[in-house]
Order: structure tokens, then C-alpha cells, then sequence
């Protein structure tokens, strides 16, 4: 995560810094990022870049980190105007992706961003190297409706949004890797929700004919 040096940077200035390293990422993917070029782009010396990120890894974090709590935020949302249903709220993360990928810098900011890493499961509810670790299930679990669900223990529950996480993860995949194509993503994604839904229903004859 970027050194409190940056952190503490003018509004202006930091500002300037984050938008010279979207520009390097729209014009190519990760491999390819030309820290030379974001000092340029952000008329500030190499050796201040060093002060404000340990290394090129560290900047992709800070830069992951941002769309994370974006969507943290919109699940948070979703599921307390859905009064906890975390199919709903899935789907809404879905629907916010593809809404961040489309304003940001055009679909190659978010491509390129993504393309050359691993986003596994827990992606969306850990927050990682902000100097606050944890796990934002902690957070979530209380606004979670669990009362439909077909669920017996705690490792059903945690085995359950592994299942979810990971669908959606290769959905989010999906659509910042193609944003041209994001209705035929959403509509496959809607579609493996609902049958997840019943699924994990208690009562599978009321989800089936609803």
C-alpha cells in the first residue's frame, strides 16, 4: 500500500499521480507499465515514486484496493435495501463493474488492470496492506439474511459464499476482460444465481415456482 508519504501529499498533487498511472494502465497491461512514464506523466522525479509506492506490485495493490472498497460499499448497500438477500446483492456487484470498467479511462484501464492477475474468491471481502486487515465478512454477516437458506452450520455459510465469490469472480473476469460483451456475461451470471438460489433454498418448491 503507498507510504503515508503519498497519503500526505496535497489533494492536488496525489490526485495527479493516480491519473498518470491510469493512463499507463490504459495504454498497456501490467507486465508493460513504464514506471518512467508515470513520472513523466506526472512531472514528478523517479525517486519520488519510490517514495510513495515499494514497487510496481505495491502501486497495482493501491490500485485494486480502490475498485475493492467500491465494492464493498455496493454490497453493504444492496443488502440493506434487500433487506439481506445476498443473491441481490451479487448481482448489483456485477452491475457496478460493469458500470466502473465503462467510466474508467475507457474499458482498457479496467482490462489491462485485471488481465495479468489472480483474483481469487475472498477478493471482494478482504481488505489487504491498508494498515487495518481484516475481513469485511465480519462486517457483512450481520446484514446477511441467512433465514431462506438451507444452511446448518457456520462451514455452510462459509462454504456458501466461496461457492457465490467465485462465480462472481470469473464473472467480474468476464466482463472487464470484454466490456463490449458485458449483457451476455450478466445475463449467464443472472442465470447461475438463480439456480444457486434455489440450491441453497429451504424451501426449493417456493423459490422454483416464484
Amino acid at each position: 500500500m503507498p507510504t503515508s508519504t503519498f497519503l500526505n501529499l496535497p489533494e492536488e498533487k496525489r490526485e495527479k499521480v493516480v491519473c498518470a498511472i491510469k493512463d499507463e494502465f490504459s495504454r498497456v497491461p501490467f507486465e508493460k507499465v513504464s514506471i518512467n512514464k508515470i513520472v513523466h506523466s506526472a512531472g514528478i522525479p523517479r525517486g519520488s515514486f519510490y517514495q510513495y509506492f515499494a514497487d510496481k506490485d505495491d502501486m497495482l495493490a493501491f490500485m485494486l484496493l480502490d475498485y475493492q472498497k467500491q465494492m464493498i460499499k455496493t454490497v453493504k448497500a444492496s443488502l440493506r435495501a434487500s433487506n439481506g438477500d445476498i443473491f441481490t446483492a451479487l448481482a448489483d456487484i456485477l452491475d457496478a463493474t460493469t458500470q466502473f470498467a465503462r467510466k474508467e479511462k475507457g474499458s482498457n484501464f479496467s482490462k489491462n488492470l485485471f488481465a495479468d492477475i489472480k483474483v481469487d474468491s475472498t477478493f471482494f471481502f478482504n481488505i489487504q496492506k491498508d494498515g487495518c486487515e481484516k475481513n469485511v465478512l465480519e462486517e457483512l454477516r450481520p446484514l446477511i439474511d441467512i433465514s431462506p437458506l438451507d444452511l446448518r452450520d457456520e462451514d455452510d455459510f462459509t462454504n456458501m459464499l466461496g461457492v457465490l465469490l467465485t462465480v462472481c469472480r470469473d464473472a467480474t473476469a468476464e466482463v472487464f476482460l470484454d466490456i463490449s460483451d458485458c449483457e451476455k456475461a450478466t445475463r449467464k451470471y443472472r442465470r447461475k444465481l438463480e439456480l444457486l438460489k434455489r440450491g441453497f433454498a429451504k424451501d426449493k418448491e417456493s423459490i422454483s415456482h416464484a
